[in-house]
């Protein structure tokens, strides 16, 4: 239905247009607020009764109460008006980061350093203030104007209070998958380090192009293919792809984006201070000795000999640990040399069996789906491989729009006559993920689903099964 304007919204705003979506079924509004009749924007979540959705309102309306920051987005009013719930805040004139950038594809390293600038010191100030956004991206950067480099932060709809109590679900992960911090998509504790990771992405997109890792397509498995590569790649070197970037920026770009939270920048304060030092062309270059111009001849003979010593050890160590028998080490590290996926969707009483489909060979592997057992004891799928197969991630994603509640997912994993299980919680929405599982050979793999919140249902709820590894 076309939507016309100008058109009241209540007594105190009238809608003058469509600025946007927002998250969680809301859509923005430009609006005036009449009694003082000034423009703002206009935030109204159409999903009522939605609980998640509305819990979200209320903690983005909850988080940007108290801003009083020149980068970030004020919240002027909000309330509920005929069963909808609004948040009215600044209105912003500019386009988005995310447009520039598109625009321009790469921006002047000096504007790409300011424009960091200023993100830096409004979440500096949100985190301050105990809010950390979660979904830092271009398309959340409002740019005041085409003739400065200031900017304005939005949508703070998944962001989380520290103390708060955590909305998200288990195993479900939120934020966007390009951006997305290695803790976010393993879903493990966000703090202000993923903001600071996720700048880090922002910068190397605006100095780019791209974002360091992007989907080759779309659905599940192109997602869960960029969450795999922020948790276990590199980002090819910027200067490669940018010239103009000085040695110094790419440093600090670099640690935002170190895998591990503890080689990442402490805080933007930190981050701010480097950023500057590269901007005004004042980075220290260390000039001490090395380790070895430093020591004495009796010391550097000690150092020889307590480095020789151990690697004797670990040579001795290794032999012994060749001549035995073992599953195959860990590949975490190494992008997957083979990927599986489950093509099809499996529902109560179908009885067809299933392939599992080599992409990259295109080979037909056997894969049985046992008889529906009801109870307790879910749905099976198992997968028989021709030949032990090595197994370094695996990934699922769900699409059952009949249940409302999370899903207890079993692996039970067979190899050598050994077997054991794995439990996770799947959710209901199409939510792809990585499950934490052990890198490991397998022979057979059987998949479980159940109901948590009714044991008798019998509902198998993953769309997509996807399995990386490689053949032995």
């Amino acid at each position: 239905m076309t939507e016309t304007f100008p058109r009241p919204f209540n007594a105190d705003y009238e809608l003058l247009g469509v600025l946007g979506k927002g998250g969680m079924g809301s859509n923005v509004y430009k609006a005036r607020q009449i009694r003082l009749d000034r423009t703002v924007a206009l935030k109204v979540l159409d999903s009522m009764g939605d609980e998640e959705a509305e819990k979200r309102f209320i903690s983005e309306a909850k988080a940007m109460k108290d801003f009083n920051h020149e980068n970030l987005v004020s919240v002027i009013d909000y309330g509920t008006q005929e069963g909808k719930m609004f948040i009215a805040m600044t209105f912003i004139s500019g386009e988005s980061l995310a447009d520039t950038i598109k625009k321009k594809r790469i921006l002047p390293v000096r504007d790409a350093m300011q424009i960091s600038l200023e993100i830096a010191k409004g979440l500096r100030y949100a985190h301050k203030n105990g809010v950390v956004h979660r979904d830092i991206k271009p398309a959340n950067i409002m740019m005041m104007d085409s003739k400065s480099n200031e900017i304005c932060i939005i949508d703070f709809g998944i962001s989380i209070a520290a103390g708060s109590q955590r909305l998200t679900s288990p195993g479900m992960t939120m934020g966007t998958p390009e951006y997305m911090s290695p803790e976010q998509c393993q879903n493990r504790n966000v703090t202000l380090q993923s903001d600071i990771y996720s700048l880090g992405i922002v910068m190397y997109e605006m100095l780019s192009g791209d974002p360091p890792f992007v989907s080759s397509g779309s659905g599940a498995g192109a997602s869960l293919a960029v969450l795999n590569k922020h948790m276990h790649e590199k980002p090819e070197p910027l200067r490669k792809k940018n010239s103009d970037v000085s040695l110094a920026l790419e440093k600090v770009i670099d640690k935002c984006l170190e895998k591990k939270t503890v080689d990442r920048y402490i805080n933007f304060s930190e981050f701010i201070k480097d950023l500057i030092s590269v901007m005004n062309g004042t980075v220290e270059h260390e000039t001490t000795k090395t380790l070895a111009g430093r020591l004495s001849g009796s010391e550097r003979m000690m150092f020889l000999l307590l480095f020789i010593l151990p690697v004797m050890a670990l040579f001795v160590s290794l032999l012994l640990y060749m001549s035995i028998p073992k599953i195959p080490p860990s590949i975490n590290h190494l992008s997957p040399g083979k990927s599986w996926v489950v093509i099809n969707e499996v529902k109560v009483g179908e009885s067809t069996d299933s392939l599992l489909f080599d992409k990259d060979y295109s080979t037909a592997w056997n894969i049985t789906r046992k008889s529906a057992l009801t109870g307790n004891d879910g749905k099976l799928i198992t997968v028989k491989f021709k030949k032990p197969v090595f197994i370094s991630h695996v990934g699922l994603a769900s699409n059952d729009p009949k249940a409302s509640k999370p899903k207890d997912v079993w692996i039970r994993w067979e190899y050598n006559k050994q077997s054991d299980y794995q439990k996770f919680v799947l959710p209901d929405a199409v939510t792809p993920q990585y499950v934490s599982w052990t890198p490991m050979e397998v022979e057979e793999l059987t998949f479980m689903v159940k109901s948590v919140h009714n044991a008798t249902e019998d509902i198998f709820s993953l769309s997509e099964i996807m399995l990386f590894g490689v053949e032995r």
